[in-house]
């Protein structure tokens, strides 16, 4: 597909928001990632969705409920052990060439949010004081894909079963 979605410029500069506390203390995390490709989305998008939504949290402990839909779409809701709530929904429409068609982010602290297109150059923050856009940073580190493999067996194993799964990432 395209570039890692972790190293995007607009995603880099909106965890340095979250950093610098300028939405506040980070209460939730919503990832929503569309793309065109074969099978099943966890198995094609699953990897680089847990490194972004981890490069955001840090690595947590997460409660997390999946539901898979009959065409390979997955969606999942977590609470993370120090009370950051995490959501993403991964699908692929069928198609070539592989590509991300819609990538977006958004953090929201206790005091504003921050949304990130991810395929774009735009991001958005939104806090008390009012909306700007942001100029944005240099690329954060990389989070090793091979740490995400626990995380996604969790995430199909509760979308299979229809269970509460605790995992770490």
């Amino acid at each position: 597909m395209t570039a890692p979605l972790a190293t995007q410029p607009g995603f880099t500069r909106a965890l340095a928001a979250v950093r610098g506390a300028e939405i506040g203390l980070l209460r939730a995390v919503a990832l929503d990632i569309v793309a065109v490709g074969e099978g099943d989305a966890l198995r094609e998008l699953g990897p680089e969705a847990v490194t972004v939504i981890r490069s955001a949290t840090g690595p947590v402990s997460v409660d997390l409920q999946a539901h898979a839909t009959a065409d390979g779409a997955t969606t999942f809701l977590g609470l993370a052990s120090h009370g950051i709530a995490v959501s993403a929904h991964l699908s692929l429409v069928a198609g070539e060439p592989r590509q991300h068609l819609r990538a977006t982010i958004r953090l929201v602290g206790t005091h504003g949010s921050v949304l990130v297109d991810l395929l774009r150059p735009l991001l958005d923050v939104r806090t008390a004081a009012g909306a700007r856009q942001v100029c944005f940073g240099t690329p954060g580190d990389q989070v090793p894909p091979a740490e995400a493999t626990d995380t996604l067996s969790a995430i199909a194993e509760s979308a299979r079963t229809g269970r509460t799964i605790s995992t770490t990432w």
